[in-house]
């Protein structure tokens, strides 16, 4: 616990630690929200008629020696939004028997794109593609047990201004794509605060929720910032009202100080990304406290005073929490991906977003791409439309608190 902060299947450089600086504690509490609170709107909202073909679902397994990865699959749709509609269908209707599984769409053949979209989804890697189709099988719906199809890399953008390591555009690998996309899973499983803060355990009970009228929702930006698209969605969240929470890179944000003062002056919070974006688990303690301690020294220069931390891809352990703690802050994760770092389509962005935004998302979104700048209107529109009100991360994660309630340690 962290010190609080602000805040049928059928096989088919090291740096000193800056001086600490006093913080007002968020004030984390413990135990586990209910994983019904995340599950039960997305059953609310898929009002969508059953369809009369079955979705797509992929389930990716971990690779061994002797099995390689399968998939589920269930069919065929004609557009990407048909793919979307059937799979809210089949939440409706098997919501427990699809708990697990988180949907992805995809071209049925990348190299032809009339050849129609199949509606994919990964599970928990414990768990067993066949055993997952027989469930499904004996809810009535129908799957077929494949050989797993692997993500194909992102298409080189449009706007070939973004990839520019001066930009702060991070390229993500297969790697950290599967464990970007295991956040998101268990997240479904964990309680609201406990899949956001590692470390944290609280309960909030859904009665509290329901009787509080708790609907809010953050909005955050990793990476950057970039020299024309931050301040383009800066220009979008001044437009609609939003107050959200960027994440920058200390390497990258050193040379664009004016962005990040426009950010603090506008009301936004500013988090920490790490100095140069590494992979965390592969640095000791003082190496992971430099990388923080750093970043943070670079960002109060232009105003801001991070309290959470985020790692680079969601990548953390022990040493990672041990180091945030010593810096006086939080870590921070999320609980919906939008997945801009993969597709850099903004109608793919939406539709990723259509399946797995409400109240309650911390939205994981990067402040480096043209197409996140193109979506975030609808985006934010979209979240509204079901009932969201904006915060920051550190105010999300507050409210959460002043509802939990404290558990007495068993000994």
């Amino acid at each position: 616990m962290m010190s609080g902060s602000r805040c049928s299947a059928v096989q088919g450089q090291a740096f000193a630690p800056a001086p600490k600086r006093r913080r007002r504690p968020l004030g984390f509490l413990t135990a586990g929200l209910l994983a019904a609170v995340v599950q039960a709107p997305l059953a609310d909202q898929a009002r969508a008629a059953d369809q009369p073909h079955l979705a797509t679902v992929t389930t990716l397994r971990k690779e061994t020696d002797s099995q390689p990865a399968k998939m589920l699959q269930f069919g065929v749709y004609r557009t990407e939004a048909d793919a979307w509609v059937a799979w809210k269908a089949v939440v409706r209707r098997q919501p427990d028997m699809v708990a697990d599984l988180v949907p992805r769409v995809a071209l049925q053949r990348p190299e032809s794109p009339d050849s129609g979209f199949v509606l994919r989804a990964a599970p928990l890697p414990d768990l067993d593609p066949s055993f997952v189709c027989r469930r499904i099988v004996g809810g009535g719906g129908s799957c077929l047990v494949m050989d797993a199809v692997p993500d194909q890399p992102p298409a080189t953008p449009a706007a070939g201004s973004e990839d520019n390591d001066h930009n702060g555009v991070v390229t993500y690998s297969p790697d950290q794509s599967r464990e970007m996309q295991e956040i998101e899973r268990q997240a479904a499983r964990l309680s609201r605060i406990a899949a956001i803060v590692p470390g944290n355990e609280a309960r909030v009970d859904i009665g509290a929720l329901k009787a509080s009228r708790w609907n809010l929702c953050s909005l955050t930006f990793d990476d950057g910032p970039h020299p024309a698209v931050t301040p383009r969605i800066l220009d979008i969240l001044r437009s609609e009202g939003v107050r959200a929470t960027f994440f920058p890179i200390g390497n990258v944000a050193v040379r664009h100080p004016r962005i990040i003062q426009r950010i603090v002056q506008e009301g936004h919070e500013v988090g920490n990304h790490s100095l140069t974006h590494p992979n965390m688990r592969t640095l000791n303690t003082e190496a992971q406290r430099a990388q923080i301690a750093e970043t943070n020294r670079i960002l109060a220069q232009s105003g801001a005073d991070p309290v959470l931390f985020r790692p680079p891809a969601g990548r953390w352990n022990s040493d990672t929490l041990n180091a945030v703690e010593q810096e006086k802050m939080s870590p921070a994760l999320w609980n919906v991906d939008t997945r801009d770092w993969f597709t850099r389509d903004a109608g793919k962005i939406m539709a990723q977003l259509e399946a797995t935004g409400t109240i309650g998302s911390v939205v994981l979104m990067h402040t480096t791409y043209n197409a996140t700048a193109e979506a975030l209107p609808r985006a934010i529109g979209l979240l509204r439309t079901r009932g969201c009100r904006f915060v920051t991360l550190s105010e999300w994660i507050t409210s959460l608190n002043s509802l939990a309630t404290p558990r007495i340690a068993q000994r």
